[in-house]
């Protein structure tokens, strides 16, 4: 099983709103991945955070994440625009 199959599976298991009467099933899943997105987006700034203070470069973050060093400095670096 590869990494993004085995999170793809963890991601479909997630269910907070889905089964809520109140919701079409299409809203709840929408529901569930706005949650899923903002804890994700969350622990990737704190592993960016502990990153750093472990010395690891910009360069290497951004290589890990799949985006520019520079990308990774413009969303992460103190002072940086969100």
């Amino acid at each position: 099983m590869s990494a993004n199959s085995a999170a793809f599976d963890h991601v479909n298991g997630f269910r907070w709103r889905q089964g809520d009467p109140s919701l079409a099933e299409s809203e709840a899943r929408l529901y569930d991945l706005g949650v899923l997105r903002s804890v994700l987006e969350e622990s990737v700034e704190i592993a960016v955070a502990d990153a750093r203070t472990d010395g690891v470069t910009w360069a290497k973050i951004g290589d890990a994440l799949g985006v520019t060093h520079q990308a990774v400095i413009k969303r992460y670096s103190k002072g940086g625009a969100r």
